[in-house]
């Protein structure tokens, strides 16, 4: 689910709310509880970076010289 998804999802949630008088203030929340089960479970947010190379960018750690 992009911020894209998030955002439209969040709009029409918005938007019902504000169009429909039936729609309660439980409804609402429910959606919105759904929406962030959505984001945070399996289903996931996908934080991940698209480029492989990312982290090759970064400077490892060489500890071969330690000593303890």
């Amino acid at each position: 689910m992009t911020i894209q998804d998030i955002l439209a999802e969040l709009q029409n949630i918005k938007e019902q709310a504000t169009n429909h008088e039936d729609i309660s203030k439980d409804s609402v929340l429910e959606a919105i509880t759904d929406l962030i089960h959505t984001v945070e479970g399996n289903d996931g947010f996908d934080f991940s970076f698209e480029d492989d190379d990312h982290y090759d960018s970064f400077q490892e750690t060489d500890f071969s010289e330690l000593q303890v």
